[in-house]
């Protein structure tokens, strides 16, 4: 069995959404070994690095980070790989069209993999794009980016997906992956009534 991490590490040089220095973690030494051991304050937004989108972050009556079934975070994901676009639509997506299944993940390897993740001008997923991925009823949608969309008004991308219910995953780690079909687990935190939480995200190839 092949287990294979695509998260982003935790740590305060990490990429922030759009380079904004507010949204890096404050990791802190709070003890030390010689006071009797080591301890460490963290703190940090809900949607920092790798982390699950939850419908309460869009949607005023949406469900939070806990009240989402444990069994919704983990099932046959396909990873595909979109190359040269600034935007990823539904003419990018059909290609694909074939392997993209009822109740399947659908993780996206675009530039922003080999480029810096800070960046404003970040490839996105379109508004077209999240409609024809919510009539094709999958469990949930991954990218590469710190954000899904980028500067739509009024979050259209965000608002069609959590509205049927499927997860967004941001900030996946995907420059060394290969493309194909795998087992993923994307598990938050379990942080009560939040509206999103970072996850250790990983693919199993048995």
């Amino acid at each position: 069995m092949e287990i294979i991490d695509i998260s982003l590490p935790l740590e305060s040089t990490m990429p922030s959404y759009k380079g904004q220095a507010n949204k890096k973690p404050l990791i802190e030494k709070v003890r030390s070994i010689e006071e009797g051991a080591n301890e460490t304050r963290i703190t940090f937004e809900s949607h920092t690095g790798t982390h699950v989108d939850a419908p309460l972050h869009m949607l005023k009556d949406g469900k939070s980070i806990d009240q989402i079934p444990l069994q919704n975070f983990f099932g046959p994901a396909l990873l595909i790989e979109i190359r040269g676009k600034e935007a990823i639509g539904k003419e990018e997506l059909l290609p694909w069209e074939p392997c993209i299944l009822k109740d399947h993940f659908l993780l996206i390897k675009t530039d922003n993999s080999f480029q810096d993740l800070s960046r404003e001008n970040y490839v996105y997923l379109t508004q077209e794009g999240a409609h024809f991925l919510a009539e094709k009823e999958i469990r949930g949608i991954g990218i590469d980016s710190l954000g899904i969309e980028r500067s739509q008004p009024g979050h259209p991308t965000h608002k069609i997906l959590l509205s049927k219910g499927i997860l967004i995953i941001e900030g996946l780690k995907l420059d060394e992956v290969q493309c194909g079909t795998y087992f993923l687990s994307a598990f938050p935190l379990n942080i009560k009534g939040c509206d999103g939480a970072p996850a250790r995200v990983l693919l199993w190839r048995f």
